[in-house]
């Protein structure tokens, strides 16, 4: 997409790995915040190093290879490799790998990291700045997900603990990607990029673990021993750490009463139960669903074209009730793409739509359709997308809009014609990412799957180039006028945030998470008393 300026040379490109957005709603993977606890955890005593730690995750990854490992699978990466910088669960950047960071000058183009002196990997091959470049250059050239985050970066290191990356385009998030949330940070050994291929099944990072192979069953179970030359063993809480996969949240909910895992990464439905078994519930907002109205030039549905239709949809929508059916006490109505606490959140923009039928029917009359219009939507059973339609279907008929559903069970196929463009709006979920990275994947004219009619507008093109520009002070309010526009346009009728959940036992300490930290890291709990 072009830069604002008068002469646009530039275009955002999409990197795969923001598929992820899409990834967090269909996968259970990670997230979870400032939710509820059982009694007594919070300020629970550590009680020293423990032996074990079981957690169980819904699925298993493909690889344990971070240039390759899909970002909604980080969790089962992160014990073995420390990150460059690290995110803490309050959602702040701490040093990791690096010691500090900086953009040079000014357009977010050129970043610079210091390292960490005295680091070793688990191999026993010193940290040093080349092999920081080797490992982003491996990663450009595996073709993974990640990739596509350093496209067109050059990577250098002038200085013996400097490592630096130009971008081929501003790039205001660069620190974000350096964390273990994107895997990208997660430097791997130079010595193991001599033998890539042993990458899948192995591990070679700084991290506080290393894989123990002989004690994993790939798809099933994945042991981790402590690792004896972590920089930071004060950071090392367990002697063991093993992750199961366990893809029915009642089996995980049995084992979690059972003792036979500690934690577990699952869904909404044994919210209740957890609960009156005493575990601690962690969770916070994090997969936005709702509808994308994708024809907002009329070309495949004349009304949508009409910004009155697309508003006439939000007020026609009872975000309160449908979030409290859908998700209990849990979810979160929103009018945004983004989370409370998120960047871009504008909290003035929560009640930009109240619910009322009436200026719903006031907007499609002024529009030229008293009698209102078929709708036809594309819809998924995943992550309850499929049933939040239906709860809109209901609603929108109330006003005249006759929702004709289109349901696709298949989560290829449904990727496959939504991202085709022969259809006027779909019921949707997104995973909340930083507002510059949501729109390479969400709303720009390059977004494939999302935007998939290519929709554009000078004034939206105008804020976000101001973003990619601006400085980390200047930021927040760059992304929120973003994410105003947005909800001005109506080019997507959000209708609650949902959680992803994490549970765990009153014997885990550290499982905190938070809008702007949304994947729990195993690095920071501990046994408690």
């Amino acid at each position: 997409m072009p830069l604002p300026t008068r002469r646009p040379r530039h275009r955002w490109i999409l990197p795969k790995s923001l598929a992820a957005g899409l990834t967090a709603a269909l996968v259970t993977s990670a997230c979870s915040a400032g939710g509820t606890a059982a009694p007594g955890t919070a300020h629970a005593t550590p009680a020293g190093v423990g032996n074990l730690l079981t957690m169980a995750y819904q699925a298993a990854p493909a690889t344990l290879d971070p240039a390759k490992v899909d970002q909604a699978f980080a969790g089962f990466v992160s014990p073995a490799y420390e990150p460059l910088i690290r995110r803490a669960s309050d959602g702040s950047l701490q040093p990791g790998l690096a010691t500090s960071w900086a953009y040079v000058g000014t357009g977010n183009k050129t970043f610079e990291l210091t390292l960490r002196d005295h680091v070793t990997f688990a191999d026993g091959t010193a940290l040093t700045a080349q092999g920081v470049v080797q490992h982003f250059q491996y990663i450009q050239r595996a073709g993974g997900t990640a990739a596509a985050l350093l496209a067109g970066a050059v990577i250098t290191a002038p200085g013996d603990r400097t490592v630096r990356l130009t971008f081929a385009l501003p790039n205001p998030v660069a620190p974000d990607i350096m964390t273990q949330d994107y895997v990208i940070g997660d430097v791997i050994s130079p010595t193991a990029l001599t033998a890539p291929a042993a990458l899948a099944t192995t591990t070679s990072g700084a991290g506080p673990y290393a894989l123990d192979p002989a004690a994993t069953v790939a798809g099933d179970h994945y042991a981790f021993v402590a690792n004896p030359r972590y920089w930071n063993k004060a950071q090392v809480h367990y002697k063991r750490i093993v992750l199961r996969v366990i893809a029915n949240p009642n089996t995980a909910l049995n084992a979690l009463k059972t003792g036979q895992v500690d934690a577990a990464a699952t869904d909404f439905s044994i919210s209740s139960s957890a609960k009156t078994a005493g575990l601690q519930i962690v969770q916070t907002p994090f997969v936005i669903q709702g509808i994308a109205l994708l024809d907002r030039d009329g070309s495949l549905l004349k009304p949508l074209g009409d910004v009155r239709v697309r508003r006439a949809v939000n007020y026609a929508i009872d975000r309160g009730a449908i979030s409290k059916a859908l998700l209990g006490e849990y979810g979160v109505p929103t009018t945004q793409f983004t989370v409370p606490g998120g960047e871009g959140y504008v909290r003035a923009n929560a009640t930009a739509y109240p619910y009322d039928p009436a200026k719903a029917r006031q907007l499609l009359a002024e529009a030229g359709y008293p009698d209102g219009f078929t709708l036809p939507m594309l819809s998924s059973p995943f992550a309850g997308i499929g049933t939040m339609a239906q709860a809109l279907s209901d609603q929108l008929g109330k006003v005249g809009i006759r929702v004709k559903l289109r349901t696709l069970t298949n989560p290829n196929a449904y990727v496959s014609e939504l991202a085709g463009g022969k259809t006027a709006s779909a019921a949707v979920g997104y995973g909340y990412q930083p507002t510059y990275l949501e729109g390479l994947g969400l709303f720009l004219p390059t977004a494939p799957v999302f935007n998939p009619r290519k929709s554009a507008s000078p004034q939206l093109t105008a804020l976000f180039g101001k973003l990619a520009v601006a400085a980390q002070a200047q930021r927040p309010a760059a992304a929120q006028a973003v994410q105003a526009w947005l909800v001005d346009n109506a080019w997507f009728a959000p209708v609650a945030a949902s959680p992803v959940f994490y549970y765990a036992r009153p014997t885990v300490g550290g499982v905190k998470v938070s809008p702007n930290s949304p994947m729990a890291n195993l690095a920071d709990w501990y046994p408690v008393r």
